[in-house]
């Protein structure tokens, strides 16, 4: 069985996108026409999945939106997840998890045995430890928050420390360098958010042209994606584009689903340009 690296390499070159669609769906916005659905989550993340599975590279779930409906939520989460693979979509379970070994590996259990996920997002606040129980699973890919897309990012992650040479150096340049230093299995990668586009070109400088980066922050958020495009994308399956609401929630009305494939293939076509140039380019 193909890596999840190996599968989002193969599946943004061969249908030239790297949109990550985030299905972030919450029954407070679910379209009127699905209100009487028996499970209205679930038929909205098929219907968006169906409309969006040859846009997508791949599809992000945040386990928050699940978990708040209790054991339904979560049955919903695991039928998603296998309703995106049954048009072998991989799937990228958003939960930043982020705790000491012994915890982590019943986190990693969690995601990739019990929901079968085919990657996670992680913290690495609490150090290695809580990344190792991940990183063992050889065929899957952890993307560690390297630098997010919210404003109180501002709180820590770009705070100077002192280096050994006496220099100083933001935190989340030492994120990235130990991502690097973590990744000795070669499934690892980073988040960097979309609407830090220069910092996003430095992370890149420290990963390489390898390592998968999940770029949160466009739309909704405000990220330009050309911008980011060019600051962060090194080849085939480097940069992954998440978009959430404005995707999902581009209407509330009976044709919620064609109006989410509109806001998907605009992002497509834009992607689209923007790896003709660089292919030319390169």
């Amino acid at each position: 069985m193909a890596s999840f690296i190996e599968a989002i390499q193969e599946r943004t070159q061969r249908i030239q996108s790297v949109l990550c669609v985030g299905l972030d769906t919450s029954l407070a916005k679910t379209p009127d026409v699905l209100q009487s659905d028996a499970n209205p989550q679930l038929a909205w993340n098929r219907a968006i999945i169906d409309a969006t599975h040859d846009l997508a590279c791949c599809y992000k779930p945040n386990l928050a939106f699940y978990l708040i409906y209790g054991s339904e939520g979560l049955e919903t989460l695991k039928e998603t997840i296998r309703y995106a693979h049954s048009y072998n979509v991989p799937v990228i379970l958003d939960a930043k998890f982020g705790d000491i070994g012994h915890t982590a590996l019943h986190y990693a259990r969690s995601a990739f045995e019990a929901l079968e996920a085919d990657s996670v997002t992680l913290n690495p606040y609490m150090g290695e430890e809580s990344i190792a129980p991940f990183r063992k699973y050889s065929d899957r890919c952890s993307f560690i928050l390297c630098l997010t897309s919210n404003v109180s990012r501002l709180d820590f992650q770009t705070l100077n420390t002192p280096n050994d040479d006496l220099m100083e150096k933001p935190l989340f340049h030492r994120v990235a360098e130990k991502i690097g230093e973590w990744n000795t299995n070669r499934n690892l990668a980073a988040v960097v958010g979309a609407t830090a586009p220069e910092e996003l070109s430095q992370v890149r400088e420290f990963l390489g042209d390898e390592m998968p980066i999940l770029c949160p922050g466009v739309g909704a958020q405000g990220g330009d994606l050309e911008e980011v495009l060019w600051a962060g994308h090194a080849g085939p399956g480097t940069l992954l584009i998440n978009v959430s609401r404005t995707i999902i929630n581009a209407s509330a009305d009976p044709d919620f689903a064609e109006a989410s494939r509109r806001e998907a293939t605009m992002f497509v076509n834009q992607i689209r340009t923007f790896l003709t140039q660089y292919q030319e380019g390169v």
